[in-house]
């Protein structure tokens, strides 16, 4: 490959003014040579080599290679050509610290998306050609000089370019090194028909040149002629191949954060503090809606329509009355009979509730106290959930009582309840709560004094409350008994069972359109859930106010970790890295420490809110679903890509000529 240089000058800015290095350089560099380019320190014989390599645009004049204008390609572009054209050889070597000398080699083939099995073999063929076979699996730390300057030009030759710029590949060697070095150039030059340019300040070189040029101030003083050597036809412009493969970039991103453990763990740790504030205060916030539900549909199923005497605003009604006055309409064994032959019903049952103390010796309790459906309505209705035992038997002093009273009334340990059943307990009614003349702002009707012993039977799943459930008829007994003279037996409500779900919330409008007030399961669950929706978004937002600190972190880490590599970015983009790929590098290593903290916050949460349920006693407080847990995976991944965005685009922007000399 020809390279012509028509015209080339470039400056570089210094305060106000405007340093020239190369003034007006006019040449053409032919394949199949080695060029030397001679000159004082400062003469401008970097600049031009840089220039010939694409890693720095001129200020004026062209560049030409088989009749391509350098100087026009976008940025990307030139990158790639440099990527697939151009090898470069540097004086200090510029290897990757952390990479053997089969991944330095590889490089080029990396950028260029070759397969790992492809870039390795072709890494370990260059090694092996340059005598390095044994030295393969070294980092350059582990290297001499003249090894690590043959693992460069392994690298320079990875991608099998026309071109070689070498920038006094000797000036760090010894002279027997140095000398093998001169002798691979003139190997790539005169057998592989290369164009090779060979920067140096020694004038011992000029015997083995086929062409000098001497620079001075940016200008070129002498130019030999060049000899005549055997010339391989003109090649076209090769197409670029397509850039690095994702998940390449991302092994490399990986690799790039296992190497800087402490720093990736400390950056990730931020990460995880801020993702397990928000799934831990979500999934509290879901846990006890969950809690709430459950215990609502353990109450009552969604086929169940609650009928109370009263429309009033206390209820959560399917419809509202207009006027704010409570109109009452007591419920009665006749109302009962009513409800239970309206069409698409079961059957219907009165209920009533109690406020009531149990006591066990020294030992006592309150709780609520209520009813079991009809045995003739248990296929129907639901039911306690047992643990232990059976459901009270209608005509027998027995009850069911949760698990969490029995072990406060009996003293015994979780897992020891079965050892409570047949054993019996006083139980002492103090309050009818909800009850049919609705006089009280609190809802309590009336007060009821009775005294019973009772025969535990049964020991139910804990709820979120204590409830004690005794037979329908035993419900009906006492009602009978604390009701005045000559007045109608009235319970506090009706539970009414529908055939079908579907056929609920008809149900419920025509016994409204009867006078009664109305509340239907999926009401109560829907407004609960409205609640929960208002105090689950407070939460994440708290927790979301943690997690942006931890991302700001992140963007402050991550442009810190910019500067300290610029050299290594100026690597990547000598060897032909786009700015693209250096982008996509840094975003993927916040990416991978994202999600590594991702995941430690979702475990950390599970692990506080597991922690909280067994200190407080209250069982699934912490409700984490997969969608949460995913959720929290992906907020750690998101803000921390989010707050890599800046710095990888500051490393994306650096010039390869800055980045690369940067100590």
């Amino acid at each position: 490959m020809a390279l012509v240089l028509d015209g080339v000058s470039k400056a570089y800015p210094r305060g106000q003014d405007m340093v020239p290095a190369l003034l007006d350089v006019s040449l053409t560099l032919e394949p199949g040579q080695l060029t030397l380019i001679l000159g004082p320190s400062g003469g401008g014989k970097s600049t031009l080599l840089q220039l010939l390599g694409g890693m720095d645009r001129p200020t004026a004049g062209h560049i030409w290679a088989n009749g391509v204008d350098l100087t026009r390609l976008p940025p990307d572009r030139l990158s790639a050509w440099r990527r697939d054209t151009v090898g470069f050889v540097f004086q200090s070597f510029f290897l990757l610290p952390h990479h053997d000398a089969v991944e330095n080699a590889a490089l080029p083939l990396l950028l260029g998306g070759r397969p790992p099995s492809v870039r390795r073999q072709r890494a370990e063929d260059m090694l092996d050609r340059l005598g390095l076979a044994n030295r393969a699996r070294h980092r350059p730390g582990q290297l001499s000089g003249g090894q690590a300057q043959r693992v460069a030009i392994a690298r320079a030759l990875a991608n099998d370019p026309p071109v070689i710029l070498a920038d006094e590949p000797s000036g760090n060697l010894d002279t027997e090194s140095g000398e093998g070095i001169l002798e691979t150039l003139e190997q790539l030059a005169h057998e592989d028909g290369r164009t090779v340019v060979l920067v140096s300040h020694n004038p011992d070189f000029v015997p083995r040149a086929d062409r000098v040029i001497r620079l001075r101030d940016g200008r070129i003083q002498d130019d030999s002629k060049p000899r005549r050597v055997a010339r391989p036809a003109a090649e076209t412009f090769r197409p670029m191949r397509a850039g690095p493969r994702l998940t390449a970039l991302l092994g490399e991103a990986v690799a790039s954060v296992r190497r800087r453990a402490w720093r990736s763990v400390l950056t990730a740790l931020g990460v995880a503090i801020g993702v397990a504030a928000v799934v831990l205060l979500v999934g509290i916030g879901q846990g006890l809606e969950h809690r709430v539900v459950t215990g609502t549909l353990q109450q009552a199923s969604l086929n169940t329509v609650i009928v109370s005497p009263s429309q009033s605003s206390h209820a959560l009604s399917l419809t509202q009355v207009g006027s704010s006055s409570t109109v009452v309409h007591p419920i009665t064994a006749q109302s009962v009979v009513r409800l239970a032959r309206l069409s698409g019903v079961v059957g219907a049952y009165g209920t009533a509730q109690f406020l009531g103390q149990i006591a066990q010796g020294s030992r006592s309790i309150s709780l609520v106290v209520q009813g079991l459906p009809p045995r003739s309505l248990w296929h129907h209705a639901t039911l306690p959930s047992l643990l232990f035992g059976h459901l009270a038997i209608p005509g027998r002093s027995q009850a069911v009582l949760d698990q969490a009273s029995v072990d406060a009334l009996f003293g015994l340990t979780k897992g020891q309840e079965r050892r409570a059943l047949g054993r019996r307990f006083t139980v002492r009614l103090s309050t009818e709560l909800g009850g049919a003349t609705g006089s009280s702002v609190a809802g309590v009707s009336r007060r009821v004094e009775n005294a019973v012993t009772l025969t535990l039977v049964g020991v139910a799943k804990p709820g979120f409350s204590s409830v004690l459930d005794v037979s329908a008829e035993r419900v009906t007994r006492w009602l009978e008994e604390n009701r005045a003279p000559h007045q109608p037996l009235m319970y506090g409500g009706a539970i009414v069972l529908a055939r079908h779900v579907s056929l609920v919330k008809g149900l419920a409008a025509k016994i409204h359109r009867m006078g009664y007030g109305v509340t239907t399961t999926a009401s109560i669950i829907q407004s609960i859930q409205s609640a929960f929706s208002i105090l689950e978004t407070g939460l994440g937002i708290l927790g979301g106010i943690a997690l942006v600190q931890s991302g700001l972190m992140i963007g402050v880490v991550m442009g810190m970790a910019v500067l300290e590599r610029r050299r290594e970015i100026g690597i990547w983009r000598a060897v032909g890295a786009r700015r693209r790929d250096i982008f996509v590098l840094f975003l993927a290593e916040a990416l991978v420490i994202g999600a590594v903290g991702g995941a430690v916050g979702d475990l950390t949460a599970l692990g506080f809110g597991s922690l909280g349920a067994l200190v407080f006693h209250v069982p699934a407080l912490f409700y984490l679903p997969p969608a949460l847990l995913l959720l929290g995976l992906g907020f750690g991944a998101a803000m921390a890509t989010v707050a890599g965005i800046i710095p990888a685009s500051q490393g994306a922007r650096l010039s390869p000529v800055e980045a690369i000399r940067t100590e």
